[in-house]
């Protein structure tokens, strides 16, 4: 059986397109496709100098582990490793394929490798190991069926001579990005502007920026103004604020599923709530988390942010010190009997995406919403749903049915391939106290469900 040439993947019959990935299949479009991709140039500041005279297999046991840190820190963030030359690694992100976030992406490889070249440094302090990060965004041309292991290359193109030309006017210790790569990231990240350098093959000195850190956490969406009005929505709004009002004052939890295309205005529509919760003299506890589309080890994630803003956890903070916090969130009856939140850590996306292993809570956050003992209306917030896993579909649902007495609010936004491999999400058994809300883009009359 034939099997796509970039997915991998094996057909089940003669297409046009991969049912799987949507690649053009055609003999036309066998070879190479234009894209937009995001490159990453990662380099060992002095190791050069450092190896010159070192014996051949002390370099090699001193890269072998370096190699297998990056390329499991790059791929977690759904990188791919196009190529080793000595102590330099290059990444592509956006092929073989595209993502949405394909920036945003490369960026927080590049951070993610600083934080773990810092922990093989504290493991073996004798390594002293520095990088420098490039990173640049732009059009290349992509080789479909490419095989990297096999050293054939991924991407060509100037993006690829210019992240390179970025990485090594990167500052030592930092992750440097170029002006597209900052255009498309600049609400994630916080930058400081470096000052512009003249390359080899450049008539145009090179505009840099520094990305410093995440804004805010995975997962964690970053806040949004919005400085136009909201228009052809006046169905939605008042059906979404109306359930809120609901769930407040007959003290039910009332779920609701916003469903759309990209871009058609679901977190607009989020937004709006949010906007109107702040005109009420009431307290509202507004909880929100997002699921995401790639790393290890993130079935809970969404739920994991959730419960840590809820439990005061901070990013910085170790499992030493979250445990106790997250003890104090829970009242003493929920917390009986010894290791509840054994694994807590774990499931709960502590810190970045990568490989983790280990028990996971049985009932993850239950505890912590079946009697809401703090003060304040709940809304609890989970963006792109479509990316669940399905355990944590299922215990959404199952949060649904048996908090019972709690004010609570359960708000999703989901594309309609959910629906795809959940068709009975969020109804197939008790339609009662739940509504789906289907947006089309403005101009198209949408339609409501209100169960």
């Amino acid at each position: 059986m034939a099997g796509c040439p970039t997915c991998g993947r094996e057909l089940p019959g003669d297409f046009p397109f991969c049912p799987f990935c949507g690649a053009s299949l055609g003999a036309a479009g066998a070879a190479e496709e234009r894209k937009i991709v995001s490159v990453l140039f990662c380099d060992l500041v002095g190791f050069t100098a450092a190896s010159e005279s070192a014996d051949p297999e002390d370099v090699r046991a001193q890269l072998i582990p370096y190699q297998e840190l990056l390329k499991g820190t790059i791929e977690a963030f759904g990188g791919t490793v196009e190529k080793f030359a000595g102590d330099a690694i290059m990444a592509v992100f956006g092929a073989p394929v595209s993502h949405e976030d394909d920036a945003e992406r490369a960026v927080r490889a590049g951070l993610a490798v600083l934080e773990a070249i810092a922990e093989l440094n504290e493991a073996d302090p004798e390594l002293e190991l520095q990088v420098r990060v490039g990173v640049n965004t732009g059009e290349a041309v992509v080789a479909l069926g490419a095989r990297p292991e096999q050293g054939e290359g991924i991407v060509t193109g100037d993006v690829v001579n210019t992240a390179a030309r970025i990485q090594g006017a990167a500052p030592v210790g930092g992750v440097a990005v170029g002006a597209q790569t900052y255009r498309a990231t600049s609400r994630v990240f916080e930058y400081e502007p470096v000052a512009a350098v003249s390359v080899k093959g450049k008539s145009e000195p090179l505009s840099l920026w520094q990305a410093k850190a995440a804004r805010a956490r995975f997962g964690t969406d970053v806040a949004r103004r919005y400085t136009t009005p909201l228009v052809g929505r006046e169905l939605e709004r008042p059906l979404l604020i109306g359930t809120f009002e609901r769930a407040a004052q007959q003290r039910s939890v009332q779920l609701v599923t916003l469903v759309g295309e990209p871009g058609v205005g679901k977190s607009r529509l989020v937004a709006e709530l949010f906007a109107y919760l702040g005109t009420k003299p009431e307290f509202t506890r507004w909880r929100q988390g997002r699921c995401l589309p790639y790393g290890e080890g993130i079935t809970f994630w969404a739920l994991g942010e959730i419960v840590k803003a809820e439990a005061g956890i901070l990013e910085s903070d170790s499992a030493e010190v979250a445990t106790p916090k997250l003890d104090a969130a829970v009242s003493p009856e929920d917390r009986s009997g010894s290791g509840w939140c054994s694994g807590s850590p774990r499931w709960s996306g502590w810190r970045r995406p990568r490989r983790r292993s280990g028990r996971s809570c049985s009932r993850p956050g239950g505890a912590t919403w079946r009697g809401w003992p703090r003060p304040g209306r709940p809304v609890l917030v989970f963006e792109d749903l479509h990316w669940a896993d399905e355990a944590l579909l299922a215990f959404l649902e199952h949060l649904a049915e048996w908090v019972e007495g709690v004010p609570l609010l359960l708000l999703f936004t989901t594309r309609p391939e959910l629906y795809e491999r959940q068709p009975g999400w969020a109804g197939a058994s008790e339609t009662r106290r739940r509504s789906t809300c289907r947006r089309s883009p403005t101009g198209r009359r949408p339609s409501s469900f209100p169960t």
